[in-house]
């Protein structure tokens, strides 16, 4: 199990964080070596927590049925360097993070710790999610391009109930990095506009530790200016972590985005 920190992958996104551009592969339509992508996604998550502890195995409880709430809107950076023609360097960060207050209508283990129902208990859930890819397009010809985008996914959970009679909390904090590979293609109707789509996953085992997840995307791309850009579309992102020492996270994240994005 490779454990998630701050440290090497800080340091990666925060020299790639001018690397992924695009959901898809991006336009050579401006000569761009550098391309910087601002995103507005109006999230719904839906899913399950089940977090172990003290010996104790964790109840499966939904988002929901603990305080945290289904749609938020979501701002993540992306940045991608281009070069010899059909390769891409892409670098995307993802921080998402959740509270809420409920009441239990049952009980709930959650963390080692045990709630009674009708405990009011105030919930949170930061998921953090970070990728790396190298994408090579094997197929380019006028109006239409092919690649394969593969690299490393880097997840890290951390998630908490707490009781607000007496104060007694159950958390769970705990990550991995594992292979992903995917497809990308791109259709140009028209100089100005893409439609493009890019999928990456990967069921993988290593240590006790699974992980099954992918993540798709479709895109409108509009340049209405040389180097600025606007995208239209929409992802889904499925996350479902089976950690020792941790628990299980199920989560499924979707909705549509708008993006600005610049290339230089």
């Amino acid at each position: 199990m490779v454990r998630i920190g701050e440290g090497w992958l800080r340091w990666v996104v925060g020299v790639v964080l001018m690397v992924f551009g695009v959901f898809a592969l991006p336009s050579r339509a401006y000569g761009e070596i550098v391309g910087v992508e601002f995103l507005e996604w109006k999230q719904e998550m839906t899913g399950t927590l089940q977090i172990e502890g003290g010996g104790l195995q964790g109840t499966q409880a939904d988002l929901q049925s603990i305080g945290l709430p289904e749609g938020d809107y979501l701002t993540q950076e992306r940045l991608w360097l281009h070069w010899l023609k059909s390769n891409y360097l892409i670098g995307t960060h993802l921080d998402t993070k959740r509270s809420g207050t409920q009441t239990l209508s049952s009980p709930l283990v959650f963390g080692g710790v045990v709630f009674a129902p009708g405990e009011t208990v105030n919930s949170r859930l930061e998921l953090r999610q970070d990728s790396l890819l190298y994408l090579y397009t094997f197929l380019n010809i006028p109006m239409f391009r092919l690649g394969i985008p593969f690299g490393a996914e880097r997840l890290n959970f951390s998630t908490s109930v707490q009781s607000t009679t007496t104060g007694i909390e159950g958390e769970g904090d705990e990550g991995g990095t594992f292979p992903v590979i995917g497809l990308a293609l791109s259709f140009q109707p028209a100089p100005i506009i893409h439609i493009s789509a890019e999928g990456e996953g990967m069921k993988y085992q290593t240590s006790g530790n699974e992980f099954r997840f992918y993540d798709l995307r479709g895109q409108v791309e509009i340049h209405f200016a040389p180097f600025i850009g606007m995208n239209f579309g929409y992802r889904k992102c499925v996350t479902d972590a089976d950690l020792q020492n941790f628990g299980v996270a199920d989560l499924t994240m979707k909705g549509p985005y708008a993006t600005l994005n610049f290339r230089f």
